[in-house]
């Protein structure tokens, strides 16, 4: 069942000093009674709830008709990103045509990485996580470290359902569904439901290897917030400074000789701020 959590979880916004309690919707979400997969799924992509855009109404949907009868509620706009047209909401979309016009000043751009860069439905969300699940029980029931019955009963499950029993498999026997088997299967597809791209606010950058991109990007409101997913970018609305006083922080990878940075929710600091008198 859906949770309409959004609605109760305040946006005033919060404070740079860390001694002062941070009253934000990222604080208020911390501090909500979440079952197990809420809290993983919010720590891998709550930072979408900092957006001066409309957030997600919860912090995963349930079926198709939640996500459109949420996509149909937002003010949207459509535009050519190299050779596909994507879908966001309009501020998000504003700010990215006035980032694309920067770097084409700077003789390079911003394109989208696939038709599916932009805003999706709820069956993309399902068609790519029941890619990797199908994969991963093959590969786990091949190697018999999963039996037959125990993979059917996962295939026959929900998705909803399926992300729980997905992640419980990974925690607590490590069997992993990730791209190569080795790592969680978030790493490589979000959760039906829970991917940034239901809220038509992440967009996926063919050049994310450009370091201008990141500067460009930034200053027009759109930051990493998915850690390991290179080309994705979340619209904030916000300016780097801003950030870690609304509850995030900056975690950073090294892929090849480049540190990446991500912008996720800072869970310790949240919770600790929920706290104080």
């Amino acid at each position: 069942m859906l949770r309409l959590l959004a609605a109760s979880w305040g946006l005033d916004r919060g404070l740079g000093d860390p001694r002062t309690p941070m009253i934000s919707s990222l604080a208020n979400i911390a501090s909500t009674e979440l079952s197990p997969v809420e809290k993983r799924l919010f720590a891998e992509y709550g930072g979408v709830f900092a957006t001066t855009a409309t957030p997600p109404p919860a912090i995963i949907f349930d079926s198709a008709t939640q996500v459109e009868v949420f996509q149909s509620s937002l003010s949207l706009g459509q535009a050519l990103f190299g050779d596909h047209e994507i879908q966001l909401q309009a501020v998000a979309l504003a700010a990215l045509t006035e980032a694309a016009y920067e770097m084409a000043d700077r003789a390079s751009s911003i394109t989208a990485r696939a038709a599916d860069a932009g805003g999706r439905s709820y069956r993309d969300t399902v068609s790519l996580w029941t890619r990797n699940v199908t994969r991963g029980l093959d590969y786990w029931e091949g190697l018999e470290r999963i039996s037959r019955g125990r993979a059917d009963s996962i295939r026959k499950l929900t998705p909803a359902d399926q992300v729980a029993a997905i992640l419980d498999l990974e925690e607590t026997e490590q069997l992993f569904f990730g791209t190569f088997f080795d790592k969680s299967i978030l790493y490589s597809v979000a959760a039906p439901g829970a991917s940034q791209h239901l809220s038509m606010l992440a967009f996926d950058v063919a050049e994310y290897q450009d370091r201008e991109i990141d500067e460009v990007l930034g200053r027009h409101g759109w930051h990493r917030t998915v850690a390991n997913d290179l080309p994705h970018f979340t619209y904030l609305g916000r300016d780097r400074d801003s950030l870690p006083g609304l509850g995030l922080q900056l975690i950073e990878r090294t892929y090849g000789e480049r540190v990446y940075g991500f912008w996720t929710p800072d869970i310790d600091r949240l919770l600790d701020t929920t706290r104080l008198p």
